[in-house]
Order: structure tokens, then sequence, then C-alpha cells
């Protein structure tokens, strides 16, 4: 199987080849055909260049004898161009140095001069038909000679002219050669240029397939092989950066599902061992671990659900307003025995939103549990809203120690907590936030943190209106 830069540089080579020899080709004919025009042209210019003073010969004399000392010398000064040219004399061509081939016939086509008689065959006369191209020798209106010059006389071109024609086709030869060479050492190098990338690209996907997520691939210039490139770096990171979570979902179950279980099997050896009694209240201790237990694992499954895009939405118009309102209804209770200031401070939410009403309701739940855990006694949390184009922004803020700036990110992570020391029997199981920003975006909003310096946290959730 050939290599793609083996058979990208066949393939450049195979059209510069085609295309060199349409090249030579089309010159070839297009000078062939060029120079015949030119030769029949300077023919004719030379024939009528020649035909005054013969008429003037004719006049003066009234017959064509002697002629032939006058014939010559018109004829030096109007071929000096063809001469130039490369249409010199050689076997077979001119007599008298740079003269072409030369008949003169009088009003019948009978030959009274020819220069060349071995060209022309020593023919002794021509028809009407044949000096039709010669030039006509007119005295008082009456045609008394034909004068054939060159091309006129033979269709063909003499030996001179056709090795003037093949020396010109050696040269153009010779430099299409040099063109060609260069075209397939150029397309070597666009062949290696185009696909080392790719081969780049191959061996790293062979690495990546082999479990190292660590590698990457050079990006050279902007082009779409250079946002190739960029693109399986970009998602080697991905994959690197989800390897990372995955072990660190696994590592941080683990630990929160060790707690619980290690209580219930901790007890329950005790029973067994009859170091504890199986009472009421022992019994009572090990259920509510086993529920904690449930509570985290039913919290992983529906985050699982919502970042797989499982998750099934009940959509249905929402009034912001009355929602709020009933989640603030069940953390009334516990604010007032905290002795916290529960601020309701919603305007313009009357506008109905779609979406998932008990889905929402969590995320709402999830938030103002997480600012009850860091708000201390004496504080306030308060929930506003305004809104922001076509969405409905919501914002809760709490009056506790504020979030590191580092910080402000990461709370949406999985089991993520701003002190390290807390547990989740004190900080809760590090899920809400994660599970709500992932609700938020199955309902096309953004849920985002803020701690200004010098107060509390602050949530800010964004939510499309349904009409707008």
């Amino acid at each position: 199987m050939f290599r793609l830069r083996t058979r990208i540089m066949i393939s450049f080579s195979l059209i510069i080849v085609i295309g060199t020899i349409l090249m030579v080709t089309i010159i070839n004919i297009t000078t062939r055909t060029g120079y015949r025009s030119f030769a029949e042209q300077n023919d004719i210019d030379i024939a009528r260049s020649m035909t005054i003073p013969l008429e003037e010969y004719y006049t003066g004399t009234g017959s064509w004898d002697g002629v032939e000392s006058i014939l010559l010398f018109p004829l030096n000064r109007t071929s000096q161009m063809r001469g130039m040219m490369g249409r010199n004399p050689g076997p077979g061509g001119r007599t008298g140095g740079m003269l072409p081939h030369i008949i003169l016939t009088d009003s019948s086509g009978r030959v009274l001069i020819n220069t060349d008689p071995q060209i022309s065959e020593d023919r002794d006369r021509y028809s009407r038909d044949e000096l039709e191209k010669a030039s006509k020798i007119i005295v008082n209106n009456r045609t008394v000679g034909y004068l054939l010059v060159g091309t006129m006389i033979h269709q063909g071109l003499t030996v001179s002219e056709q090795i003037f024609l093949n020396k010109t086709m050696v040269v153009i030869l010779a430099v299409s050669l040099l063109i060609l060479t260069a075209s397939i050492i150029a397309s070597w190098l666009i062949a290696s240029r185009l696909s080392g990338p790719v081969s780049q690209m191959s061996l790293a996907a062979q690495k990546v397939r082999g479990g190292d997520l660590s590698t990457r691939v050079s990006v050279w210039g902007h082009d779409e092989l250079s946002e190739l490139s960029g693109s399986f770096n970009e998602m080697v990171q991905t994959l690197e950066k989800n390897d990372r979570w995955r072990k660190q979902i696994i590592a941080d179950s683990a630990h929160e599902l060790r707690t619980p279980v290690s209580l219930i099997q901790g007890n329950l050896e005790m029973i067994l061992d009859g170091l504890y009694k199986a009472d009421e209240e022992r019994l009572r201790g090990i259920y509510d671990e086993t529920l904690v237990l449930s509570r985290l694992i039913e919290e992983l499954q529906l985050l699982s659900s919502a970042e797989s895009g499982t998750m099934n939405l009940n959509l249905e118009e929402i009034d912001p307003e009355a929602l709020l309102d009933n989640v603030l209804k069940v953390f009334t209770a516990g604010a007032e025995k905290s002795r916290i200031e529960l601020r309701n401070r919603l305007e313009g939410t009357s506008e109905p939103l779609s979406g998932d009403y008990q889905k929402l309701k969590q995320v709402f739940a999830n938030v103002l549990a997480n600012a009850f855990r860091h708000t201390p006694e004496g504080g306030f949390i308060e929930i506003r809203s305004h809104m922001d184009g076509k969405n409905l922004t919501i914002e809760i803020e709490d009056s506790g120690p504020g979030i590191p700036p580092e910080d402000l990110e990461k709370i949406f992570e999985r089991f993520y907590r701003t002190d390290s020391g807390r547990n989740r029997n004190h900080g809760g199981s590090g899920l809400g936030l994660a599970i709500s920003r992932e609700i938020i975006r199955l309902h096309g909003g953004k849920i985002r943190a803020a701690s200004p310096e010098g107060k509390g946290a602050i949530i800010l959730i964004s939510l499309p209106f349904k009409n707008r």
C-alpha cells in the first residue's frame, strides 16, 4: 500500500508530465504553424516588391530577354528580415546568398527563370490553378507574367527551415525537461509538507490508542492542516482532562461511599460480636447512614444522566416568582432558627419560563442550601432578579466568607469543596452545584459564581424566557 506522500507525489508527477507533453505539443504545432504563416506572408511581400522593377523592365524592353541581370538586386534588401529569422540558404534551399527560390513565368505560365530547378523538378510550365497564389506582373492593364517566391512554389519547408525548427524544438524540449525536473522536486516537497502532519497525527493517534494521552502534535502555519493538528491536540487534551476527571470521580465516589458503608459495617459487626445492643437507637443510626448512602447514589445517577444528556425534562410553562416563593418557604423556618435574614427582592419575574418545574426547584434548593451552610448566625441571604434581554437572571447572595477567586469555576465540579477539611456531614455531598449546573445547561441557561472582595458569594442563574 502506497503511503500518502507517495500517492500525492505520483499524482502531481502525472499531472506535470501530461501537462508538459501537452505544452510541448502545442508549442510545436503553434511554432510550425506560425513560422509557416510568417514565411508565406514574407514571400508575398517579397513578390510584391519585385513586381515593380519587373514591370518597369518589361515596359522598357517589351520582352523578358535579359531579365536575369536585374532579377536579384531588388530582392536582397527585402529578404534581410527573412534571413535573420533563420531562413538561411542551404542544400536545396536558396541560390544567390540570402535570396529565396524564385520562378518567373510568362503570361501563359511557361517558366522563364527558375533559380533552383532541383526543388521545382525543372518544370517548364505552370497551370492557371497553380498560378493563383503567384504575384501578377501587369503592364498596360495586361498580365505579362507571374512571379512565384518560396512557399508559392513548394508547400513544405526547406531543409534549412526544418533544421531551424528542429533546433528550436530541441531548446524547448531541454527547457521543458528542466521545468519537469524542478516540478517533480517541488511536488516531492509539497507532498512531504502535506503528508507530514498527517503522518505525525497517525503516529500520535496510535499512541493515544495505546493510552498515552500526553501525546501532542506540532502545529505549523495557519492552513487547514494546522487547524486539524490544533483540533487533534484539543481533542487529546479533552480526553486527558476527562480521564483525569474519571479517575478523580472514581476516587471521590469511593471516598464518599466509604464513610457510610464503614459506619454501617462497623455498627453491624459490633452488634454481631455482642458489643452493641440492637436497640432502636443503634438501628436508627444505621438506617440514617443507609439514607445518606442512598441519597449519594441517587445524586450520582442524576448527575450522570444530566451530563450524558439522557435526563428527561418535563417541560411546562413556569411562573418563576411562584417557583422561587415555594422554594423560599422551605427555608423560612430554618432561617428563623439560625437567625438568618432571608431577603426576597424578586422583581419583574411574572413573564413565564419554559422548563421542568421539579428540576428547577431542585436547582434553587441546592443553591440556597449551600448558601445556608456558609452563612453565619445573624447573617443574611438575599435573592433578587432582573431581566437581561431574552433571559431572566436570578442572583442568590449570602453574607458568608465568600469564595476564593481560584475556586469560582471549581465549585461546580463533582465533590469539590472550598474547604478541603469539611466532610459530607458538614459540607454536603459535593454534588449539588454540579447537578445544578447540568440542569441549567439542559434548560439552555447558564450558572456562574461571583465573590466581590469583602462580601459573600453570589450565584447567578440565567434562564431564557419562554416567548422571547
